[in-house]
């Protein structure tokens, strides 16, 4: 009752991300750039998560900073505000 047909009868592994071709139809050298500027934004991404995560733990496990933290609350609005001046 319904068929599948194929509409591009190209190679199967044009595109295909597992082969290494992000886009295809351009030049090795400029593949090799677009994959080496994704590790490189997802390398960033994931020393973010566990910079963030390192510092929260010691916030919040660690007590001499979490009772600095909870009986001065002008300093950490400061923090805060330094934190999101440069973010």
């Amino acid at each position: 009752m319904f068929e599948f047909t194929r509409i591009n009868a190209k190679d199967d592994h044009e595109g295909d991300i597992e082969q290494g071709t992000l886009y295809p139809g351009i030049s090795h050298g400029e593949n090799q750039l677009r994959w080496g500027f994704i590790r490189k934004v997802y390398g960033i991404l994931a020393a973010q998560m566990v910079l963030t995560t390192a510092v929260s733990c010691l916030t919040v496990l660690y007590a001499p900073i979490n009772d600095l933290l909870r009986g001065n609350s002008g300093l950490m609005l400061f923090l805060v505000y330094l934190y999101l001046r440069y973010v």
